[in-house]
């Protein structure tokens, strides 16, 4: 029976031991392809980036570059002259009808906002003034 024993321990043995290997062959892999991901990623950010340098430098690239910026410039330019038309436009359509843009509630708001602030202070002050004369 002691070699029977022997037997299923030593296959035992050896099972735990093929475990232990296939874990550390899969650890070494996984390490392995972790440190080719990053190598990978590496040389292709270097190759993109000299793609970009070597577009970049290529003549028909620069002249499109250089028209979009003058594209956007332009456009830039000719949305603000429109904004500035729409508003004399509106500024003058409102006027005419003598109606109030929003500017101008907006500032009548604020001065509505003072004066009711500063009636509000009066009337402590005189509801303050009223406590005193009924007490004498």
């Amino acid at each position: 029976m002691s070699t029977r024993a022997n037997v299923i321990d030593d296959g035992i043995d050896r099972i735990q031991a093929a475990f232990r290997s296939a874990e550390e062959e899969v650890q070494r892999l996984q390490t392995q392809f972790e440190k080719r991901t990053t190598q990978f990623n590496k040389e292709t950010e270097k190759r993109v980036k000299r793609f970009r340098k070597d577009l970049r430098k290529n003549e028909a690239v620069q002249q499109v570059e250089s028209r979009w910026s003058d594209v956007s410039k332009g456009f830039e330019k000719r949305r603000k002259e429109f904004g500035g038309q729409v508003e004399t436009g509106l500024a003058s359509v409102l006027g005419t009808f003598q109606i109030a843009s929003s500017s101008d509630l907006k500032k009548l708001d604020k001065k509505l906002n003072r004066i009711s602030r500063r009636l509000n202070a009066l009337d402590k002050t005189l509801s303050g003034e009223d406590k005193a004369a009924t007490a004498e």
